[in-house]
C-alpha cells in the first residue's frame, strides 16, 4: 500500500488515560515514530517572550540550538531523552528556515530519520491545554484525544504520578478543567479524533483499524506488540509509565467499580458529570450541597485542599460550572483569574471573553463572587490578568468557602 500523508499525529489527554498506551501502539508502527513527552507548547508558551529574539538571531540557529536544548522534564533535557544532539540539534535547524516548528521537529525528526519510519507522532498529555496553537502551526496535523473513565484517572493519578495529589478527588478538578478547556476544538475541529480507552482494551484491532484509517496508515497487526517501542515512548526515570511494555491489559479497565462506593468517588463523579454524561460512563451521583465555581485551577485546589476537604467532610462540594448556563438569583464562585504569561496576544482573547462574560452574568441577575487570592497568585499574572482581577473584585464579593457550610445552595 502506499504511503499516504505525512502530516504529524499529536496525541493528547488527561495524565494515565492512556496516552502513552496509544502512543506506543502507533509507535509500533512501520511508518509512525514517536519518541518520549517534548513539553513543547506550554515551553513555548512560558518562553514567549525570548521567541522573537530566537528566531530572528543573525547568527542563526544558535540561540535556537541553546532554546531547544533547555526544554526539560523532571531536570531531563527533552533532547537527550530523544537521543538527539545538540549537534543534530544545530544541523537540522541550520538546514531549515526560522520558525516555531523547525524547533520542535529538531527533536521529532532526527528520531523519525533514526527509526527509519515516514511519519512522527508526538504524545504531550497537556498538550491539550494549547490546541488553539497546535493547530495554527500545524493546521493539517492529526490531533487524537483518548479518554477513559475519569474516576479511574483520578484514582491512579493519586497512587502512581509522584507530581500530583494523593487524594483523588483534588485530580478530578485537572481532569474536569482539562475536558471543558478542549471540549470545543474537538467537537469542531475536523481533523481530531477521539477514542475511549476501555474501547480500545476491549476491541482493540477495530479500535486501531478505525484510528489508522483516520490517520490515513493501514493497520498492521505489530501495532499491538508494545515491547520495542516502549523504550522510545516510556522513559526508565518514569516507572509509572512502565506498564505500556506489556501490551493490553483489560484489569486497567473501571477499576473503580471494583470498590466500595464511598463519598470520594461520588464526589469525582459530581465534578466529573458532564465527561462522564458525554461518554457513556456510568453515573454515581452524590447528595452533596454545591458550590458554584469556576477556574478552579490546580494551584487553586493545591493550595486550598483543606478547605476543599473540609467542605467534603461537611457534604459541600466546589463543583465546577459554566456560569453562562445559571440564571438569576444564582451565585458563582471565581477560584481564579486564568490569564498570565507572555504571550499578549492570548492573554488580550481570554481577558475580553472573561470580561464579556463578567458583564453577562452581572446584567443577567447571577451573584458574582470570588475566593481570597493570596499575593503571590496574583502577583503572578500579567497586567492584562490583574486588570480583569480588579474588574472581578468591582463586580463581585469577596467569599469564604467555609463560611458556605451549612448555607442554602442553588441546585443546578
Amino acid at each position: 500500500m502506499a504511503k499516504g500523508t505525512t502530516a504529524p499525529v499529536f496525541i493528547v489527554g488527561a495524565p494515565r488515560s492512556g496516552t502513552t498506551l496509544l502512543a506506543t501502539l502507533l509507535a509500533s508502527h512501520s511508518q509512525i515514530s514517536c519518541g518520549p513527552e517534548t513539553h513543547f507548547f506550554p515551553y513555548l508558551e512560558a518562553n514567549y517572550q525570548h521567541l522573537a529574539a530566537v528566531l530572528r538571531d543573525g547568527d542563526w540557529p544558535s540561540k535556537a540550538t541553546e532554546f531547544v536544548g533547555a526544554i526539560a522534564v523532571e531536570d531531563r533535557p527533552v533532547a537527550d531523552l530523544f537521543g538527539v544532539s545538540p549537534q543534530a540539534i544545530h544541523g537540522y535547524l541550520a538546514a531549515h528556515k526560522p520558525s516555531p516548528q523547525a524547533l520542535l521537529e529538531s527533536l521529532t525528526e532526527p528520531h523519525r530519520l533514526a527509526l527509519g519510519k515516514h511519519r512522527w507522532a508526538e504524545k504531550t498529555p497537556n498538550h491539550i491545554l494549547h490546541l488553539a496553537t497546535l493547530r495554527r502551526l500545524y493546521p493539517t496535523a492529526r490531533v487524537v484525544r483518548i479518554v477513559r473513565d475519569p474516576r479511574d484517572v483520578a484514582l491512579s493519578m493519586a497512587t502512581r504520578l509522584p507530581w500530583t495529589s494523593d487524594v483523588p478527588l483534588h485530580s478530578a478538578y485537572l481532569i474536569e478543567r482539562w475536558y471543558r478547556q478542549s471540549k470545543g476544538f474537538f467537537e469542531r475541529d475536523r481533523l481530531a479524533y477521539t477514542l475511549r480507552y476501555e474501547t480500545l482494551i476491549a476491541e482493540p484491532t477495530e479500535t486501531l483499524h478505525q484510528l489508522c484509517c483516520f490517520l490515513q496508515v493501514p493497520f498492521e497487526p505489530a501495532m499491538l506488540h508494545t515491547e520495542a517501542a516502549a523504550r522510545h515512548t516510556a522513559p526508565a526515570h518514569e516507572p509509572w509509565k512502565n506498564q505500556v511494555a506489556q501490551g493490553l491489559d483489560s484489569s486497567r479497565c473501571l477499576v473503580w467499580q471494583r470498590r466500595q462506593p464511598d463519598d470520594s468517588l461520588q464526589a469525582i463523579s459530581t465534578v466529573c458529570r458532564e465527561m462522564i454524561a458525554d461518554f457513556g460512563y456510568r453515573p454515581l451521583a452524590g447528595d452533596f450541597a454545591p458550590i458554584l465555581a469556576h477556574h478552579t485551577s490546580e494551584r487553586f485546589v493545591r493550595d486550598r485542599h483543606q478547605e476543599i476537604d473540609q467542605l467534603l467532610a461537611h457534604n459541600h462540594l466546589l463543583v465546577p460550572c459554566d456560569p453562562l448556563q445559571l440564571s438569576s438569583g444564582e451565585q458563582v464562585v471565581y477560584c481564579d483569574v486564568p490569564i498570565s504569561g507572555h504571550n499578549y496576544g492570548k492573554s488580550l482573547r481570554k481577558f475580553w471573553q472573561f470580561c464579556l462574560t463578567l458583564v453577562a452574568l452581572w446584567l443577567k441577575g447571577v451573584a458574582i463572587a470570588f475566593s481570597a487570592f493570596g499575593p503571590s497568585p496574583e502577583a503572578e499574572k500579567n497586567r492584562l490578568g490583574q486588570l480583569a482581577a480588579h474588574l472581578l473584585k468591582r463586580l463581585g464579593s469577596p467569599a469564604e468557602l467555609l463560611a458556605m457550610i451549612g448555607q442554602s445552595s442553588s441546585q443546578q
